[in-house]
């Protein structure tokens, strides 16, 4: 089917507010900005393509899902099929489809993951309602693929661990440039290295065995 300048418009203007949202946060972005930044001549394109606020914030978080999911299903897939998976596999399952946000194959990926920084550290009610109905059913697969491979702890412990995990793989994801000027200098190394680095700080963090669970 050709594409119509419906289509057209629809999809600049959500590229358009996933950038202007990955560089200012939900709350410094207005519908009326979105639509006069995309070029639009209506000032009211945005609120015409997708109604509300929220409407444009689902709009991209749908991109971006769209993008993870069959990444996600892959990885965890895998997982599943194993007899009893590797905590190792189970992080790396977890966090190379958001790390493929920063392949050049995905040039809106670096904003991707700013904007999902932004959902977390900005969120609503409303919002993080959005954003669990979009997530939900992949981190419910990897949290049993966890109580698999660390079945001595308890599930509201691994729970708790994974939504760090989460948080930390997302905002660390959207500013790794900040390794470039640390107080201990730039400490950035190749890509292999920096992403085993990771693995071995989730991997650590998850398998912990506390006092009491």
């Amino acid at each position: 089917m050709p594409t119509t300048s419906g289509d057209t418009t629809r999809q600049k203007i959500l590229m358009t507010a996933l950038a202007l949202y990955a560089e200012r946060g939900l709350d410094g972005v207005s519908l009326r900005a979105i639509s006069a930044a995309s070029g639009t001549r209506n000032s009211a394109a945005a609120h015409y393509h997708f109604g509300n606020r929220l409407g444009v914030i689902e709009a991209v978080l749908t991109m971006i899902t769209d993008h993870l999911r069959p990444r996600f299903e892959n990885g965890i897939s895998a997982l599943e099929a194993a007899p009893v998976p590797s905590l190792r596999d189970i992080v790396r399952a977890t966090a190379l489809p958001y790390l493929s946000l920063l392949m050049p194959a995905t040039p809106w990926g670096p904003s991707a993951l700013r904007f999902m920084a932004h959902l977390h550290a900005d969120n609503t009610p409303e919002v993080m309602k959005l954003l669990n109905r979009h997530f939900q059913p992949e981190v419910e697969r990897i949290e049993a693929q966890l109580h698999r491979a660390l079945p001595e702890l308890s599930r509201n412990t691994l729970r708790i661990r994974l939504a760090f995990t989460f948080v930390n793989l997302i905002h660390g994801a959207a500013e790794i440039d900040l390794l470039a000027n640390t107080p201990f200098g730039d400490i950035r190394p190749d890509d292999a290295t920096l992403f085993n680095h990771f693995l071995d700080y989730v991997e650590g963090g998850l398998s912990f065995k506390p006092s009491q669970n």
